[in-house]
């Protein structure tokens, strides 16, 4: 289905009025905010009704490259993190694969657990022996906490919040703190409009659209909604009733042409990742402490 006649739209992070189309097709819609830089897109109607995961690359080297790069960045966040604080009562929102729960096990004092909406993938951390949380019954997208033997103290969402909707971020975090009493820190990576690939995509989208669609996840589900400028994020966390503690960026691939079917057997692959990598980092991650609670600051 086409998406309708573009029309003047509101940044959903800082809520600015100023926004241009970046890019408009059939398939895809992409704003750009003039204030905050975040780039939001309207994709065209899909609906999906199985496990998502049965719709994600397979494809051996694919995989192969995506689950280095993520235990890669899982070291990086967790070695940065442990600085700030114990890595126990961890919970992993939206875990997929379980690579960086696996990471996590490896240096945690104290239980973690992840969560997904995935059937497919809360049955891979079981076989791995990873506590997985249960959905709501009546919400398959959102976890049931008395499912957990802890409260989480500690919340990851690596890759997660770029696929929600338009304003389901922010209203995810605020949820996040009302309904975690124990809650002490967050932890997100999103990608990043400011990165090298985005970059080169942005720069070719209307010669070459494939890249650009591509990143935006375009005839997939979950689509990319959002690409975050590094103001972008720290305006949704901040709003969100969080203090950013620290802010890093790494890049998203180490070999680029793994990531491609047309591409993948081709050699220099890991060569043209380190040259990307020169450029500008491809994510941003944010540790953000739960700022003051509303309802605490009244019983006081």
């Amino acid at each position: 289905m086409a998406l309708g006649p573009t029309q003047p739209r509101h940044c959903p992070i800082c809520g600015s009025n100023v926004t241009q189309p970046e890019y408009v097709s059939a398939s895809l819609e992409v704003d750009r905010c003039a204030d905050c830089g975040h780039r939001f897109s309207h994709h065209a109607e899909w609906r999906e009704t199985s496990d998502y995961y049965e719709h994600t690359p397979q494809r051996a080297r694919f995989v192969s490259s995506l689950q280095y790069t993520r235990r890669r960045q899982a070291r990086v966040m967790l070695s940065r993190f442990a600085r700030l604080g114990e890595l126990s009562d961890w919970l992993d929102f939206g875990c997929g694969r379980g690579w960086f729960l696996e990471e996590a096990r490896t240096r945690a004092s104290g239980p973690i657990a992840g969560f997904d909406s995935s059937v497919i993938s809360r049955s891979w951390l079981r076989q791995r022996g990873i506590l997985a949380a249960e959905p709501l019954t009546d919400d398959p997208f959102w976890p049931d906490w008395a499912s957990l033997p802890f409260s989480p103290r500690i919340v990851s969402l690596l890759d997660v919040v770029e696929h929600l909707a338009q304003g389901d971020a922010e209203r995810l975090l605020r949820r996040l703190r009302e309904e975690l009493p124990a809650l002490e820190w967050l932890l997100l990576k999103v990608p990043a409009s400011e990165g090298i690939l985005y970059r080169i995509a942005h720069a070719l989208r209307n010669a070459f659209p494939g890249l650009y669609l591509q990143l935006h996840q375009v005839g997939t589900s979950p689509a990319h909604h959002h690409y975050f400028s590094h103001q972008s994020l720290q305006t949704l966390v901040v709003n969100a009733g969080y203090v950013v503690v620290d802010l890093m960026v790494d890049h998203d691939v180490d070999n680029v042409f793994h990531r491609s079917a047309a591409l993948e057997r081709l050699p220099g692959g890991e060569l043209a990742g380190r040259l990307i990598r020169i450029g500008p980092a491809d994510s941003v991650i944010i540790i953000a402490r739960v700022g003051p609670r509303v309802e605490a600051a009244a019983r006081a």
